[in-house]
């Protein structure tokens, strides 16, 4: 007989599979244990870490219990409490759902449990090695469950290997917990990593203030509004455009008590945003949208990250027009309505009595104060700048790096004298001499070469690629000014656990910023030249951006800060240059390893032949 070539696995091979997919990392197991834990009736939910939870995952809670029984069979795969049969699929009301997360944690650690309902007197406790139980007995213990999970992926040494750095995972811990604080109000969280505590939600503390606090401004600049359609309930808190980052971490979906990412909430917000927000810029703002469980299905990802709407572009056009709706009745647009009192609770989002719909909640009550505030901000970073008005580094703005364009006062205006500007002159430059004939706009510079081809330059462009390439090159610290009076900024949990790797970073730039209590950092030296709203807007993006590992990481963000600093040092379009700029910035230009485009990667110089101009006016 012939041997069959397809068998079936193992547990422990099935157990791993299924590892993979719900367990990521410690932030995996932190989500999936608390979420068992508000599922169990929690009001409050104790997080501790050690070594950003490789070490060590404890969860505890003081919710309902399991009995013995219940506490093996937990452990059994696809075993759940939560779901009988296949028409309970359609309608999800729990988070812990699947039952596969603790065999899952089970098989890639090590696992001890101590549990008592409040039907029993005594507590089980349990070990579970490697997905295998090795002791079971009682104990005292109060009425709850306590979970600590030991030397996560120690049989998977391939997983651990490809985890980031502690102080990643760390973040990917308080974001975890930071987003369960934010579904469940009426729950109490606590984080601690090496004893040393992170977050802290007691139970009593409201939406508003918990999510002002994980975006990282304060309650009276964060907004709300609320609205309730025929498709569901949805609350949107947002703060001012200000307000913006360089990175979409300041953005949290959450779809029935769920965090989630989805596409099309994505796109929503965007359109409510559209024409408020400058290119790479994205909002502080939070969505929690409450549906039918019918209208929505939550299986269709391991991890219950992503969701799947069944109207789609109904839900697209029910939150971009909530999202515009409260960005038009914002204190900052109109200046003759006065603002609601407190921030709703989710609560009143999934329909326990939402007062008050499609108004404005939260926040400031004087809108002049909101106004006045966002019109200096706005001002403060266009026109009115302190540092360089006229845009360029000016002299020695940043020492050590050569002949810098030495701009005068001058330059600053376009009504300049005539003979400021040069014409008829020849100049060096990367691309063999050139006469320069002029300046379209105060912005293109126009030249002409030996063999009668017209060449024309992007002023700004071409000094900000001079400018990152000096900043790249140096590969130290950048010389910066200190500040009489320091910046301090609030800043979420996440930003501050991320201060500690990334402050060498912003440091490497000329920015040094340390923490200031528990929920500030002070910037206390800024780059030469450099704002104090774009010191902040930097020293935020680069806290609150992209998770980024030890490999070619660090490098990868300092490029994208020198990227940033260039651009604002950089000379402005319509600023006139005369004789002495033109020919500094195409000697610069010479020097540089990459003249032709500037770091954003756009075309700097454009070249015409006789023929492309020919061609132009129909000549051939």
């Amino acid at each position: 007989m012939e041997e069959a070539r397809i068998r079936v696995l193992s547990d422990e091979v099935v157990n791993l599979i299924a590892a993979g997919e719900v367990v990521e990392r410690p932030a995996s197991v932190v989500r999936e244990l608390a979420e068992n834990s508000v599922d169990a009736g929690a009001g409050m939910v104790s997080v501790r870490v050690e070594e950003a939870g490789l070490r060590k995952i404890s969860i505890e809670d003081d919710g309902f219990g399991m009995s013995r029984v219940d506490a093996v069979l937990a452990f059994k795969r696809h075993a759940t409490s939560k779901i009988s049969t296949s028409s309970d699929l359609d309608s999800i009301h729990t988070l812990g759902f699947r039952g596969e997360a603790l065999p899952s944690i089970a098989s890639v650690s090590d696992i001890s449990i101590v549990t008592r309902p409040s039907s029993s007197q005594l507590a089980t406790a349990m070990t579970v090695e490697a997905g295998v139980v090795t002791k079971c007995g009682e104990s005292g213990a109060p009425e709850g469950t306590l979970i600590e999970v030991s030397d996560l992926f120690h049989n998977v040494p391939a997983r651990r290997k490809f985890l980031k750095s502690q102080a990643t995972e760390l973040r990917n811990v308080v974001e975890a917990v930071q987003n369960l604080a934010l579904i469940h109000e009426n729950v109490g969280f606590e984080l601690l990593s090496e004893g040393r505590s992170l977050l802290s939600f007691p139970r009593a503390c409201p939406l508003g203030e918990r999510a002002a606090k994980v975006a990282g401004v304060g309650v009276e600049d964060l907004f709300f509004h609320s609205v309730a359609g025929p498709l569901g309930r949805l609350v949107f808190a947002f703060a001012a455009p200000h307000e913006s980052r360089g990175h979409r971490k300041s953005i949290r979906f959450f779809v029935n008590r769920r965090s989630v990412n989805d596409r099309i909430l994505a796109k929503a917000l965007s359109e409510g945003y559209r024409g408020l927000l400058e290119h790479g810029r994205f909002p502080v703002a939070m969505l929690w949208l409450e549906i039918s469980p019918e209208e929505v299905d939550v299986n269709v990802h391991p991890a219950k990250r992503e969701v799947r709407f069944r109207d789609e572009g109904g839900i697209f056009r029910f939150v971009a027009a909530c999202v515009a709706e409260g960005l038009s009745k914002a204190p900052w647009v109109r200046a003759d309505e006065s603002r609601g009192g407190g921030s709703p609770s989710v609560g009143e989002v999934a329909g326990y009595g939402l007062a008050g719909e499609g108004e404005g909640y939260g926040g400031r009550t004087r809108v002049a104060e909101a106004l006045d505030e966002y019109a200096a901000r706005a001002l403060s970073g266009g026109v009115a700048r302190t540092g360089f008005s006229t845009g360029g580094f000016r002299g020695s703005s940043f020492k050590g790096y050569g002949a810098a364009l030495n701009f005068n006062e001058r330059s600053s205006h376009v009504e300049g004298k005539e003979s400021d500007r040069l014409t008829g002159d020849e100049m060096a430059s990367p691309f063999g001499p050139l006469k320069f004939l002029g300046a379209c706009d105060s912005t293109y510079l126009v030249f002409q070469t030996e063999d009668n081809k017209l060449i024309i330059i992007d002023q700004h462009a071409a000094h900000e690629r001079i400018l990152f390439e000096k900043l790249m090159e140096s590969g130290r610290r950048v010389a910066g000014e200190q500040l009489l009076v320091p910046i301090v900024i609030d800043v979420g949990a996440a930003e501050m656990a991320a201060l500690g790797e990334r402050a060498q970073i912003l440091e490497s730039v000329g920015i040094i910023a340390e923490p200031f209590g528990q929920r500030s950092i002070s910037i206390n030296r800024v780059p030469a030249g450099v704002t104090a709203l774009e010191a902040e807007a930097m020293a935020r993006d680069a806290l609150g951006g992209e998770i980024f590992d030890a490999h070619g990481g660090v490098e990868e963000r300092r490029k994208e800060l020198c990227e940033r600093l260039a651009c604002k040092g950089a000379v402005k379009a319509r600023m006139a240059l005369h004789h002495s700029e033109v020919r500094q910035l195409l000697r610069d230009l010479s020097l540089a390893k990459n003249p032709s485009h500037c770091p954003h990667g756009r075309p700097l110089v454009l070249r015409l032949g006789r023929p492309q101009l020919e061609s132009l006016f129909h000549r051939r």
